[in-house]
């Protein structure tokens, strides 16, 4: 067995079981000469830990012994870690266990960080990541999964508001644990996004089980659309960039008419990231959000779910500026027209976007009563 000794997120059983598989026996230890403090990145603080010496501090934590399959997976998941053995303190007294040290100037030093005030924002979130992170990593490699790790957090967070907010079944059949069985799953590519090949079976609408499928599933994660709405002078504020999907698929004149959207990142709700997308791609800022209908734009092979809404804005003449994150390769402009001019675009299809499409026929059905309250 070896022994380690675990001072942040790791002294959260759920999450310990995600990466190893089982909960070991836990006991209290001390790590004298060190506190936690809250990794952090342009000031910003990014919600897990890192030890700093600091002189008669004593940094608390849980002492693990696990075995060399277990301690592998913490390897995997300490990236950006060094493995250090150090001598902590116990009620037994002092006992030698390895440890992970941050990595020279990767993350800068934020405030003191405590497991109980990490817990009711983080916990849910980096558990559910955690165990999709172990998953690729047995699939493709802890150094891929690593490079992934942010995206595989959006789709944890995607997966715990799926089931948080289930869709209503008002006409849909209610579903059981036996109506669906999944025999094998597996990772066929995973960057940025991700697919997934299943061999499953369904219950039939006629009774009886499915023979076994052979599916496939685009993995991204959830995103939020807004339109940008000024009801006094009637105008919308439209995107335009460049876009990888109508060139895979030939189009002559990949640049696409948007409203602004992005992915939620972890730790933000769809409302958030609406208001930052603003910002990031157009320079605005919302007033106010209307919720718009939620959905799934292409169920039948990807996971992707958008919030969308109408956004209050005011948008005088010239607002609005260039804008996209440049370390994403985003190059972004912006539109203001008329609500008439955009529904010519739709009318013509160069509006040609179900997300933008939608919230144009959602803008029509309610622009009256928003121009009157204006």
């Amino acid at each position: 067995m070896i022994r380690h000794f675990f001072y942040g997120t790791l002294c959260h059983p759920p999450l310990l079981e995600a990466v190893i598989g089982r909960v070991p026996a836990l006991r209290p230890a001390r790590l004298p000469g060190f506190a936690v403090h809250e990794a952090c990145r342009d000031g910003q603080g990014l919600g897990f830990p890192i030890l700093r010496p600091e002189e008669g501090a004593a940094a608390q934590g849980l002492l693990v012994d696990l075995t060399a399959s277990e301690a592998d997976r913490i390897a995997w998941y300490e990236a950006g870690y060094d493995a250090v053995e150090r001598e902590v303190s116990t009620a037994q007294g002092p006992r030698l266990a390895k440890l992970w040290l941050p990595q020279a100037g990767r993350w800068e030093i934020g405030a003191p960080w405590t497991l109980s005030d990490w817990a009711p924002k983080w916990a849910a979130l980096k558990t559910e990541g955690a165990r999709r992170f172990i998953a690729e990593a047995e699939a493709i490699g802890p150094e891929r999964a690593n490079a992934r790790y942010h995206a595989i957090l959006v789709r944890a967070a995607s997966t715990l508001r799926a089931r948080a907010e289930p869709m209503p079944q008002a006409l849909r059949r209610s579903v059981t644990g036996a109506d669906l069985k999944i025999d094998a799953q597996s990772v066929g590519y995973a960057k940025f996004f991700a697919v997934e090949d299943y061999d499953l079976s369904h219950r039939l609408f006629a009774g009886g089980m499915s023979e076994k499928l052979d599916r496939a599933a685009f993995i991204s994660g959830d995103a939020t659309v807004v339109l940008p709405y000024d009801p006094r002078r009637d105008r919308v504020l439209l995107v335009e960039q460049f876009r990888t999907g109508p060139l895979a698929r030939g189009e002559p004149n990949p640049w696409m008419i948007e409203a602004i959207a992005g992915r939620v990142d972890p730790g933000e709700t769809p409302e958030q990231a609406a208001l930052r997308e603003a910002g990031e791609e157009a320079g605005i800022t919302i007033e106010r959000l209307i919720e718009a209908p939620r959905y799934y734009p292409s169920p039948g092979a990807k996971s992707e779910f958008i919030y969308s809404y109408i956004g209050i804005a005011d948008l005088p003449d010239g607002a609005g500026a260039p804008g996209g994150v440049a370390d994403e390769g985003e190059d972004i402009r912006p539109h203001l027209l008329s609500f008439e001019a955009l529904l010519g675009l739709v009318n013509t299809g160069e509006a040609g976007n179900a997300p933008l499409i939608l919230l144009t026929l959602w803008l029509d059905r309610m622009r009256d009563r928003l121009r009157a309250e204006a």
